[in-house]
């Protein structure tokens, strides 16, 4: 069926429409599947967490649909939606969708429930199997297990310890394709071509021994660490382009604090980038933009402020005149949640002698404020300090 059908069929129904933003979960694994979403435009990433990685097992474009599962009774999310880019979706109801399948052929409908059964479990497989290591490095750990088998782990450092030449492991060549296939899931030919690099690395020799068949040699010794350091430099796109990855880890890998990642994000200064928490995309910007471009925040013309953050790019005239206006104890409440340095000093300096003094005391006497009550002070304060400096001055 063409992707065009599903999306004729959303528009003939005249279905709600929704939009949705880069980075924008739809819903989550083992939520009730009582949608069936049409894209109508852009991109949206299906992915699993298994093993504490998030795995991409499948991006969708115009005219594909998603979310229910016609092979599962309970109706459940069996994976994570999340737009990839800015997105705008047709949003089908569940009860819809089961009329036209019901009223299909006995054929169509088995069809589609034999096809969304081996779909989720090819889906399930990626999600287990995905392995964010060069696949040197994960062979390389594998012959190096299968050779301490063989030679035992005190045998390998022992001898090399003594002076004597390092002990050489011979696994057949079946016995590690064979571990290769039940451990990675891969194909054989991709098994060969793994080996084969190592071969013309020099860190393996395959020999035809008579009567035993083929045998893998390699000295176990470093041999981890050599094929590492061989790997280093190496980049895989293709498996970086499936991972998803937290705030926390978005922070280490950039190196900037989470606090400050977190008021950008919110502030929607990625957006430019269609950006989204995917590993790929983060080392991208990290490569072609620095490091800078995560710390500085985009500097924004009064028109756009909308949060009390942004009297970082306020002028202290506008800011001294906003603020005399704020009665001292709700300046304090405001000042006690604020974790931008910068925005507190902003404010403080504006202050008199006397009114510092007086939110000082404040400070110190500070029960726990009503975050909905401080988030009013704050807009209040911001929009007061754009109609200062937007409103022409005499």
């Amino acid at each position: 069926m063409p992707n065009t059908s599903a999306l004729q069929f959303a528009e003939a129904g005249h279905h709600t429409q929704m939009r949705a933003f880069a980075g924008e979960v739809l819903y989550t694994e083992g939520m009730p599947a009582d949608h069936l979403y049409v894209v109508k435009e852009g991109e949206v990433d299906l992915y699993l967490l298994r093993d504490e990685k998030r795995v991409v097992v499948e991006t969708l474009g115009v005219g594909q649909c998603f979310g229910i599962n016609p092979h599962q009774a309970k109706g459940r999310r069996l994976h994570n939606a999340a737009a990839r880019s800015y997105c705008e979706l047709y949003v089908i109801d569940q009860p819809t969708v089961a009329t036209h399948i019901d009223g299909s052929s006995d054929l169509v409908g088995s069809l589609l429930h034999t096809l969304s059964e081996r779909l989720s479990f090819t889906h399930e497989l990626i999600a287990t199997r995905v392995n964010y290591q060069p696949d040197l490095l994960i062979y390389g750990q594998l012959l190096y297990l299968l050779g301490i088998a063989e030679v035992g782990k005190a045998a390998v450092h022992s001898r090399v310890d003594h002076g004597k030449s390092p002990v050489l492991a011979s696994p057949l060549l079946q016995d590690v394709v064979t571990q290769a296939r039940l451990m990675f899931g891969h194909s054989d030919r991709h098994i060969s071509g793994c080996l084969t690099k190592l071969l013309n690395l020099h860190l393996i020799r395959i020999d035809d021994e008579k009567g035993t068949g083929k045998r893998v040699h390699f000295v176990p010794k470093d041999f981890v660490s050599q094929v590492r350091k061989v790997t280093s430099q190496q980049v895989d796109n293709d498996k970086l382009s499936y991972e998803y990855i937290s705030v926390d880890e978005f922070a280490a890998v950039v190196d900037v604090d989470r606090a400050l990642l977190l008021r950008k994000l919110a502030g929607g200064e990625f957006a430019d980038d269609v950006f989204t928490l995917r590993k790929a995309e983060i080392m991208r910007l990290l490569n072609d933009k620095g490091r800078r471009y995560f710390t500085e925040r985009k500097i924004k013309r009064p028109e756009e402020f909308s949060d009390i953050l942004d009297l970082e790019f306020a002028d202290a005239k506008s800011v001294f005149q906003a603020v005399s206006k704020v009665d001292s104890y709700d300046l304090a409440k405001l000042v006690s949640t604020l974790d931008s340095e910068l925005v507190k000093q902003k404010i403080v300096s504006s202050l008199s002698r006397s009114r510092r003094e007086e939110l000082e005391s404040d400070l110190k006497d500070m029960r726990p404020t009503d975050p909905v009550e401080v988030q009013q002070i704050g807009n209040a304060l911001i929009n007061e300090v754009k109609s200062l400096m937007t409103t022409p001055r005499a």
